[in-house]
């Protein structure tokens, strides 16, 4: 049996373009892809955030060491690093301030929480995480920080 081919035959099946199944399993790929490609983007921006959070926290405790040498003692809360206390005041020393007020917040807005402990001779800086409630896993994790 021989199967005899035309040029007529070659250009119908060249005409013929793409199937509509062949054209669902393009767009249906393309969808997949782009669904990994904007969860790699979009899921690392919490964690970045984290980050940064962990950047501020140790800005943070640099000066609440650095108020405490000059000081001789920790601030009674963190917005005497901004202003200044009346601790900074009976020193007779001039202040400067040692953190802007965007410093004591967080990186989503909520105030660090600051507590002051042994009579004054330690702290312990938390942050509770893009939630702002305690517990949480990832972006939502407390953090504490110590002297």
């Amino acid at each position: 049996m021989l199967i005899r081919l035309t040029r007529n035959s070659f250009r119908a099946s060249a005409e013929r373009g793409l199937t509509l199944v062949e054209l669902l399993a393009v767009i249906i790929l393309i969808g997949l892809i782009g669904t990994v490609v904007m969860r790699g983007v979009f899921g690392s921006g919490e964690a970045a955030k984290a980050r940064l959070n962990g950047l501020r926290m140790e800005k943070l405790r640099g000066a609440l060491a650095q108020y405490r040498l000059e000081y001789n003692s920790y601030p009674e809360r963190l917005n005497d690093l901004v202003k200044g206390s009346p601790d900074a005041a009976k020193s007779g020393k001039p202040f400067f301030s040692l953190a802007a007020s965007e410093d004591i917040r967080d990186v989503w807005d909520n105030e660090f929480q600051y507590k002051l402990e042994n009579s004054g001779r330690s702290y312990t800086l938390t942050t509770l995480g893009s939630d702002g409630t305690p517990g949480g896993d990832d972006a939502k994790q407390d953090v504490t920080m110590t002297p």
